[in-house]
């Protein structure tokens, strides 16, 4: 079970259900059903958002009933407008692949919590799209949502760019399973396990390619309900966890102003305070919060100067973030610093 709540897109899980056909489900057992059912219902919008241990259970129980370890593994197929999300309809708009990476980038937390995408290019006019590398990406479950991430963005790729888009490489971060040779066939690329990276990687040529033209009206109104969808997204559940991963991930500065934070959620600076104050805190409480995080892992595991911390967590100098820290936890940096690492010596004896 995961230890934080976190959701995926049901457009990732669709494709599976949409395969395994409407009478497999029929054959469950009737204490398998009524569960399973309740995440079917979920499924009917591609749109919505599991559960991840939801969708684990389910793609679980379509592996162990089809036999097929590789089922998440799936080839390109036709656009289906059942199974389709926002998202990706506002990709199939983008008239360059260039625009839609833009998009895809931007918005990618709509289809997964853990799912924040990285377009990147190489020296050599490589193109990365890379997906973050989980923790626990050598687990079983974690590697079936990998696999199903990236059939999806696969399928995406070449319904935008027809068939003859050429993927170089895909590499994983996990070792070649017992299906290895599904990758290759499925996604038709050359696969390189055991990496350090997740990526899909094809050639830059391919970027400004003219697909067709997208009237702009229909783009700007595909644009508009991805954008709300991501705002709802924002404004729903934790929203001060999302700022302070934010923080901790380096995406927005630890001293960014109010409405840097808010253009970043795509909100208002007014909406953002609302909804900090619904959960009973505010962007100054998350701020020292991850400040005294920060300065309390650098403080035990790296030798940088007290100084040299203060500026990182993004304060003014040493007296700044004593004044702080003293006010926390009741001692100063040097102090906490000092404490730790007589702990460490008696722990190592």
């Amino acid at each position: 079970m995961n230890m934080e709540q976190s959701y995926v897109s049901a457009a990732l899980v669709r494709p599976l259900v949409d395969a395994a056909g409407p009478t497999f489900f029929d054959q469950l057992p009737a204490d398998e059903s009524g569960h399973i059912q309740r995440i079917l219902k979920q499924l009917r919008d591609p749109d919505t958002r599991l559960n991840t241990d939801d969708a684990d259970e389910l793609i679980s129980l379509l592996i162990n009933r089809t036999g097929n370890e590789a089922l998440c593994v799936q080839a390109a197929h036709k656009f289906n407008v059942h199974s389709s999300c926002q998202l990706q309809h506002l990709f199939l708009c983008c008239n360059t692949l260039r625009e839609a990476l833009y998009y895809l980038e931007k918005f990618s937390t709509l289809l997964s919590d853990e799912l924040e995408i990285q377009v990147t290019r190489t020296r050599d006019n490589i193109i990365k799209v890379k997906l973050p590398v989980a923790d626990n990406f050598i687990l079983a479950a974690q590697r079936h949502r990998t696999e199903m991430a990236i059939s999806t963005l696969l399928n995406w790729l070449r319904q935008l760019c027809g068939a003859e888009l050429q993927i170089s490489n895909i590499s994983v971060p996990f070792p070649a399973t017992q299906y290895a040779p599904q990758y290759s066939q499925q996604w038709r690329s050359e696969i390189e396990f055991n990496a350090g990276e997740c990526a899909i990687q094809f050639h830059s040529k391919w970027l400004d390619e003219g697909l067709h033209n997208t009237n702009p009206h229909i783009l700007n109104m595909m644009k508009r309900e991805v954008e709300e969808q991501y705002r709802k997204l924002a404004r729903s559940g934790a929203l001060s966890e999302r700022i302070r991963k934010a923080f901790t991930q380096n995406k927005i500065r630890l001293n960014a102003n109010q409405q840097e934070v808010a253009d970043y959620f795509h909100i208002s600076a007014r909406t953002l305070n609302r909804h900090l104050h619904r959960e009973d805190t505010s962007l100054k409480q998350i701020v020292t919060s991850v400040r005294l995080e920060t300065t309390r892992h650098l403080l035990t595991s790296t030798d940088d100067s007290i100084e040299q911390i203060a500026l990182t967590v993004g304060l003014s100098g040493r007296r700044t973030l004593d004044r702080i820290f003293i006010k926390e936890m009741n001692m100063s940096p040097a102090q906490y610093r000092q404490h730790q690492r007589q702990e460490a010596l008696v722990v190592n004896g």
